[in-house]
């Protein structure tokens, strides 16, 4: 997730078309404006649309924009909690309905599991769910797309929606005035040449280790997104391995790798949905066996993040891709012990996955032993990097910067005030009292 510290940037689209439709909207935002972990920052107007597949009703439909340091997972548990408690039933697809909450745009993620689809794959189809989303995001770059909510070309499917309130009239209502269809981009088409290449998030770090101390020390940092662990590491550090999982959960707030030992599928799977029941932030890590692959097509279809470990080829990491992963490992630091390339593994994983913008699958490349494989792995599109404590602190070592900041400083001493604060809080203090 990027931004795990700041959270992630997050539009729900809201639908309603039957009962008291606005205040089943209202319910349920002010339900996800007090979810801990979520902060509410814009919302739509409220739109009402035609009906549309089986439904028989007009529907409302608005948008939120939140802020959020729950994982995808959690969030979307959170938002079938809410259908449920306002309500919603079981029905038939593209039924009427009390409330739908759909998760529309998640910032820089790309996932497709048998039950997450980000970013939802008829987004820029339909002017229900387009019109309200880039009314509170129009500056959010869709994932697949590439492109800011407000630059989509025109939807396909129009159910001639127009605004008639407001959605919580005690919050500023986002307000974009290019409401009209005739403001619209027009359709991409054969002539307008294919849009351009989607901006990438930047790469994320995450810290390989179980030892406590380092990861609150990375996160005070401000730089760390998430966490890679392994019995091993967490052996080592001769805690509890449940609660050290859960702690480190607490700490960083982002995905957290905790890895199964079970060698058969069906121990791997059971062990999975218990370990992700542990923090919706786990991601349950398993290695690349045909075990391993067959259990995380079943994690993945349940909706658990799955990272595929021990990958050193990239016929494995394709493999990983077609079963759901979300993560794949693979492994440079080891591959450069058998002289063999290990960045070069990443770069021809990047561009295979680059072939098939269907395969959502971030290449987490692992076993990463020293500052230079950082950057490597940055150059070669790596969408994470994960490393220990001691290669994270050594990123920011050069000996010129020492020596610079030593002349900086020697330069500074024959300054007759030295005091910059002091300096600067008298020269404002004498300008205010002018």
């Amino acid at each position: 997730m990027r931004g795990a510290r700041r959270g992630a940037l997050v539009v729900v689209g809201l639908g309603s078309s039957l009962g008291d439709r606005q205040r089943n909207l209202e319910l349920a935002a002010r339900a996800l404006a007090a979810t801990p972990g979520v902060e509410l920052l814009a919302s739509s107007a409220v739109f009402r649309t035609a009906p549309a597949g089986g439904a028989l009703s007009p529907f409302l439909n608005a948008a939120v924009l939140l802020r959020t340091r729950r994982s995808p997972r959690g969030l979307l548990a959170r938002c079938k909690e809410i259908e449920a408690r306002l309500g919603r039933r079981p029905t038939r697809r593209w039924a009427d309905r009390v409330i739908d909450l759909d998760l529309l745009v998640w910032e820089g993620l790309r996932q497709d599991t048998g039950r997450l689809r980000l970013p939802h794959p008829r987004l820029h189809e339909r002017d229900f769910a387009l019109v309200p989303a880039r009314q509170v995001a129009p500056e959010l770059v869709h994932p697949g797309l590439g492109l800011r909510l407000r630059d989509l070309p025109a939807p396909t499917v129009r159910t001639g929606c127009h605004a008639v309130g407001v959605l919580l009239p005690r919050r500023p209502v986002a307000t974009d005035p290019a409401l009209q269809y005739s403001s619209w981009p027009r359709p991409l088409d054969a002539d307008s040449g294919p849009p351009p290449a989607p901006r990438r998030p930047a790469m994320k770090l995450f810290l390989d280790t179980a030892n406590l101390d380092e990861i609150r020390q990375a996160y005070d940092w401000g730089v760390i997104d998430g966490v890679t662990t392994n019995p091993s590491l967490i052996a080592r550090e001769g805690r509890d391995f449940v609660e050290t999982i859960h702690q480190i959960c607490e700490i960083v707030q982002g995905p957290v790798s905790a890895e199964t030992v079970a060698l058969d599928w069906e121990g791997m799977v059971r062990e999975g949905r218990l370990l992700a029941q542990v923090s919706e932030h786990v991601v349950v890590k398993i290695p690349l066996t045909m075990d391993g692959i067959r259990a995380t097509r079943v994690l993945a279809d349940e909706g658990i993040d799955v990272n595929v470990t021990l990958c050193f080829q990239p016929a494995q990491a394709l493999l990983a891709a077609k079963a759901g992963a979300a993560y794949i490992s693979p492994f440079i630091g080891r591959l450069d012990d058998i002289s063999t390339d290990g960045v070069e593994l990443i770069e021809q994983i990047v561009e295979m996955y680059g072939n098939y913008p269907d395969l959502t699958t971030q290449v987490l490349a692992a076993s990463v032993r020293h500052p230079m494989h950082v950057a490597q792995v940055a150059a070669a599109g790596a969408d994470v990097a994960t490393l220990p404590f001691s290669t994270l602190q050594r990123l920011v070592k050069h000996p010129l910067t020492d020596i610079g900041l030593k002349q900086f400083l020697a330069d500074w001493a024959g300054v007759p005030d030295t005091d910059i604060a002091g300096a600067v809080e008298r020269w404002l203090a004498a300008r205010a009292g002018r």
